[in-house]
């Protein structure tokens, strides 16, 4: 800011120039460092340490009470709470829109947007025409000027080649290639899959062959200053007539300095719209939305090995020109590229224009659209600037890289090498796939459950396919901050989708019934199980360095006593360099294939954490698994395809294999039963015999060895046919009806049944 806008406070305006850079740093400063803190589950494990939860209360107590010193001046009723997230941030929204309110009611007023335009006033004016020339507005924030327009023609609708957003494969425009060592050929490039992936370069041949001319290595004579901008000519190319004159001129000249200036904010894959060239006669800038179809005619000398053409941070114009245009360059010297090399503290044009020009260029156009024409005076003085002078940085950089060396030549052909490999670059069409909305949820660092992420990958794919059919860039549609918050919040209502979402998108206030329903149908969705992995905050805090040795693992260091104990002959041992290995055998490392990762057959000792890995990663895989098969399932179900039918087809082949596996078994067992009564009805009564006999002779005979031995294997027989008594009740067991039993009955048999008789004693006398 400047206090010539105020005069009545002169003194207020440098100390508010200060305090918003400053403040604008610390704050970008505080934000990047936040971004590390842990959150979410990580954050309650966090939690758990003492030391981490006396500093983050410290912290959050600070930050409460400097926000309350901020807050009141705008809202003095308004005073934040520690440790109530929830009303914080409530109150804290309130305070953000009061404060953005009054901004834009301000802005409003220094640009008198709601005043009546001098179109408006000079349309209803009687015997004049309505204007059609876009409607420019210029907003100043900070040190950026931000030029809007309205009433802008699309200017793609007046392309005569058709604007492709297909996710076909682009094909390269050039149809006619000068300067060739190998004839035009389009050769498509397939991956390992088999896969069409892109062409190749037309120039491939003449990029490998390329080799700087002598004259662009050699050393030269300090180069003259350029002159100013002013007296300066200058061209304003936007005729067929105009190009080829521009391309007659190129012919003459061996250096040239190019820039591009592009458009993307409503176009899907982007639009050049200016090309500024300077050469030793002056500056010239190409209307390619003018002459676009004629700018091919630029191949001529673009793709001459013995000129130099001089760019700055061409890895992108290099692509737009092959895009738009079907322009390749061969022999280049990119800057930015020989600043990286000469280490440089600052590698931006306007950086190198400070440098070695002593020139502060104003970088405020930055973020101008470049489509309004007729092109304003100080957008035409931002983009000659870009050019003007590079060509004279080229010379004065040639000369520190040679000086750098005393004289070689290899790092000036390491600038040439570079630049050759981004001419060598092609350009392809961005590819959606599945995981292409995962760049944004990385990005945001949240944590979305299975329901949030697939709207997240919904609305991705969803906004990217409206995109390509309206050829308007995403962030127009529907920007990137409110597709994380629709995503995360899920609203059940329509009204919850303006509350994520404000101020709304002109493209989501058309599309709020399609977007509802995606969240709806999103939200019915069943939770996936999620694998438990380690949080990112915890995952990508700094490593301790790991000791070199084990430091409970001190065999090989002599016993000292207090007694005796030898301070010098102590540090010759501690100095000694420590064992790689450890002396137990159990803790050395184990060698590859002494045994599985998880302990089964593993020779070495492996620490329960490293099992517990292992063991939970087994358990993820089947969990994993089984809710695929579920899925599947369910999927099969609602498409109605063939997985049911094969489905179905097991479950009756594996009910006819229990079928017949049952009529063996039943059919073994009858013949077991039929075995079993038979050997039962032949031997009852010796057996029965023999109990008796035995019995009567225990009362008898006198215990010998034979004897018992002969009880033990009879009771062991008795067993045995008492198994297969039992064997065959069970067999034949019809069923019971338990409906109507007294079961007090069965308990007072039960009872009785293990009541022991009392026993008499008689007295004797």
């Amino acid at each position: 800011m400047n206090s010539v806008l105020n005069p009545e406070a002169p003194e207020f305006y440098p100390h508010l120039t200060s305090v918003t850079q400053d403040g604008y740093t610390k704050v970008s400063k505080t934000i990047k460092l936040s971004n590390h803190l842990p959150a979410g589950v990580s954050y309650k494990i966090f939690k758990t340490f003492t030391d981490f939860s006396i500093v983050s209360c410290k912290i959050s107590n600070n930050v409460v009470t400097q926000s309350n010193d901020i807050v009141i001046n705008e809202l003095p009723a308004v005073k934040l709470k520690p440790n109530d997230i929830e009303y914080n941030t409530e109150k804290i929204i309130d305070v953000n829109d009061t404060i953005l309110d009054r901004v834009n009611i301000n802005i409003d007023n220094v640009c008198r947007v709601n005043a009546p335009c001098e179109q408006f006033l000079q349309g209803v004016k009687q015997n004049q025409a309505w204007s059609n020339k876009p409607v420019i507005t210029k907003i100043q924030v900070g040190s950026t000027l931000f030029i809007g327009a309205k009433n802008i023609p699309r200017p793609q609708l007046s392309f005569k080649d058709p604007i492709d957003n297909s996710d076909s494969l682009w094909v390269p425009k050039i149809s006619d290639k000068p300067n060739n060592i190998k004839p035009l050929a389009l050769n498509i490039l397939y991956n390992e899959e088999g896969e069409a992936v892109g062409y190749e370069h037309p120039y491939k041949m003449e990029l490998d062959l390329y080799q700087p001319p002598a004259e662009f290595i050699s050393p030269d004579p300090s180069p003259p200053f350029p002159p100013p901008l002013e007296a300066t000519r200058f061209t304003y190319v936007d005729t067929e007539a105009l190009v080829d004159e521009l391309v007659s001129h190129l012919e003459t000249v061996v250096e040239l300095a190019i820039d591009v200036e592009h458009h993307s904010y409503r176009t899907y894959q982007g639009i050049t719209c200016l090309i500024q060239i300077s050469t030793c006669a002056g500056d010239y800038i190409i209307d390619a939305l003018a002459v676009r179809e004629h700018i091919h005619k630029l191949n001529l000398c673009f793709t001459d090995p013995k000129k130099i053409k001089v760019f700055h941070g061409a890895e992108m114009d290099i692509l737009w020109l092959q895009r738009d245009f079907g322009v390749y360059v061969v022999g280049m010297f990119d800057t930015h590229q020989a600043a990286r090399v000469l280490s440089l503290p600052g590698l931006s044009l306007k950086s190198l224009l400070m440098r070695y020009c002593s020139i502060d260029a104003d970088k405020k156009y930055q973020l101008a659209d470049w489509r309004i024409r007729p092109l304003p005076d100080e957008l035409i003085k931002y983009a000659r600037m870009d050019t003007h002078y590079l060509l004279y940085i080229w010379r004065r950089m040639k000369g520190e890289l040679l000086d750098a060396v005393g004289g070689q030549q290899h790092l000036l052909l390491s600038v040439f090498e570079l630049s050759r490999q981004i001419c060598g670059a092609t350009y392809n069409k961005e590819v959606i796939d599945e995981n292409s909305h995962m760049a944004i949820y990385l990005r945001s660092k949240k944590s979305f459950n299975s329901k949030q992420m697939a709207a997240l990958r919904l609305l991705y794919r969803w906004r990217d396919a409206q995109a390509r059919e309206l050829d308007e860039s995403t962030t127009y549609l529907l920007p990137n901050h409110m597709l994380l918050a629709l995503a995360e919040a899920l609203p059940r209502e329509v009204q919850g989708l303006s509350a994520c979402c404000n101020p709304m998108s002109p493209f989501l206030k058309q599309n709020l019934v399609t977007v509802h329903r995606m969240l709806l149908s999103c939200r019915e969705l069943p939770l996936e199980p999620q694998l438990y992995q380690m949080p990112a905050a915890v995952s990508t805090m700094s490593v301790p360095p790991q000791l070199t040795y084990k430091v409970l693992d001190l065999g090989h260091f002599p016993d000292f006593k207090e007694d005796s104990i030898n301070l010098d002959q102590a540090a010759v041992h501690l100095d000694t360099e420590p064992p790689n290995q450890p002396d137990i055998p159990a803790f050395k490392t184990p060698e590859p294939g002494s045994g599985s990762g998880l302990n089964v057959d593993a020779k070495m000792f492996i620490p329960p954490y490293d099992r517990y890995k292992q063991y939970r990663s087994l358990a993820q895989v089947e969990e994993i698994k089984e809710y695929k098969e579920k899925e599947a399932k369910i999927t099969a179900i609602s498409k109605g395809n063939e997985y049911i039918k094969t489905e179905v087809l097991i479950k009756l082949q594996e009910a006819k294999t229990l079928i017949e596996k049952e009529s063996k078994k039943a059919n073994k067992k009858e013949i077991e039963q039929e075995a079993v009564i038979s050997v039962a009805d032949d031997g009852g009564q010796t057996l029965r015999k023999r109990k008796i006999s035995n019995e009567k002779g225990k009362k008898n005979e006198p215990c010998t060895e034979q004897n018992t031995n002969k009880t033990k294997t009879d009771k062991s027989k008795n067993k045995n046919q008492n198994k297969v008594k039992n064997k065959s009740e069970q067999i034949n067991v019809k069923p019971f009806n338990y409906k109507n039993v007294n079961y007090r009955k069965f308990r007072d048999d039960s009872e009785k049944a293990h009541k022991q008789p009392k026993m008499k004693f008689k007295k004797h006398k």
